[in-house]
């Protein structure tokens, strides 16, 4: 039954690739310049295909016949009297057709599993980029934010040194407005350092010293139109999966191997004896039957089939369990965000919070709470947006 559902897999994979890369082929990836670049200069990714292509390659060795076998003896005789012989014998090996078959098939699904290491690593490689391009934009976005209010405390501080030298407000409204444009100061020079770092960790993640990363908003973000019919498609291209399924596959073929084994190994060859002025020749033909290295083979391969079916269909559940809990979130904070953003658009009344305070509408100590109130919501907006992007990042890396 399990094997039933395992073909079935497998011929649902092969019906499905044809449709996932046209998909593919339309679908542009958030920061596809960016992954463009990092496919062409990653040393990274460079450094995974050799290492694939030598995988592939070691899948190969030994493939051929088993070393032949030479043989050869010298005899003297006691007495003397009775002459010297020598003999010499040459043997190949051959195995059963069907052996030299599931040998090339578990060939076969070495290449494919070196394939699916290399596709492994470089998802993970270029979704990595991704969120180092996701944090440069956070942070950049930040701090101009930061900049903005630091224009704006700037101001704020000139204003009242002006008032504090003409008499007109306390020393410690002097005093509050210079540290609130200090800790703004202070608060953009830190996220401008982190937009620097991420700037500095993107460009070794690319492999180019002189590449450049500009972004100064997120790309749309388009909802699915259900989880089932976005995971159907998505299951199929998730390498994980796809890995477990080729040692389910091989494990398969591994069972049908050790009972092939079972059957003996042929060796033909050429014999020759001389002795004292009489030689003979011949063919010399043998067989080796398998009566004790099997010893339990088939059991054992039959277990490790088992074990890897039961591990592929545990990890599609906890993939399926996962991946619908971070959907559930990602539509969430979608909405979150919408909400954040309507609101402050609506709402915001920042421009007017200075001509207020300038008429003495309202104190010092009330600017501040509304202007530090702004900017913990233009903050949250970008954090949200940010938890977002990189969610949204993690739900697709399988389509990279």
């Amino acid at each position: 039954m399990r094997q039933n559902n395992h073909q079935s897999y497998n011929r649902h994979i092969a019906i499905s690739v044809f449709i996932l890369l046209a998909i593919a082929a339309t679908a542009q990836s958030h920061y596809s310049s960016v992954i463009k670049h990092a496919e062409e200069h990653s040393p990274m990714l460079q450094l995974a295909a050799k290492h694939a292509e030598a995988e592939k390659t070691a899948a190969h060795v030994g493939t051929l016949l088993p070393n032949p076998e030479v043989e050869a003896a010298y005899f003297w005789g006691d007495p003397a009297d009775i002459g010297i012989r020598w003999d010499l014998n040459v043997t190949q090996s051959f195995e059963m057709p069907s052996v030299l078959i599931r040998k090339a098939r578990l060939r076969k699904l070495q290449e494919h599993a070196a394939e699916l290491n290399y596709s492994v690593v470089r998802k993970a490689l270029l979704l990595e980029i991704q969120q180092e391009c996701a944090d440069w934009t956070y942070y950049h976005a930040v701090w101009q934010i930061y900049s903005r209010h630091c224009a704006a405390a700037d101001r704020l501080a000139r204003l009242y040194q002006r008032r504090f030298e003409m008499g007109d407000c306390s020393v410690l409204e002097y005093n509050r407005a210079q540290m609130h444009y200090a800790d703004i100061q202070s608060k953009a020079a830190e996220v401008f350092m982190q937009e620097d770092h991420a700037a500095h960790d993107l460009r070794i993640l690319v492999g180019d010293e002189t590449f450049v990363f500009s972004q100064d908003v997120y790309e749309p973000i388009v909802a699915e139109a259900s989880f089932e019919s976005w995971y159907e498609k998505l299951e199929m291209r998730n390498p994980d999966l796809q890995m477990l399924a080729n040692q389910v596959e091989s494990s398969q073929q591994r069972l049908q191997l050790s009972r092939a084994e079972w059957l003996p190994t042929m060796s033909v060859g050429y014999a020759a004896e001389n002795h004292v002025g009489e030689s003979f020749r011949g063919i010399k033909m043998g067989l080796q039957l398998p009566l004790w290295s099997q010893q339990r083979a088939v059991r054992a391969a039959r277990l490790e089939a088992e074990a890897a079916q039961q591990e592929l269909e545990t990890q599609r559940e906890r993939l399926l369990d996962h991946l619908r809990c971070m959907y559930h979130r990602h539509t969430g904070l979608m909405q979150n965000v919408k909400n954040l953003k309507e609101a402050l658009r609506q709402y915001d009344s920042q421009e007017y919070l200075m001509k207020a305070l300038e008429a003495g509408e309202i104190t010092l100590e009330q600017y501040l709470q509304q202007a530090e109130f702004y900017l913990e919501i233009e903050l949250q907006v970008w954090q949200v947006s940010h938890e977002l992007e990189l969610l949204h990042l993690s739900l697709h890396a399988m389509e990279l």
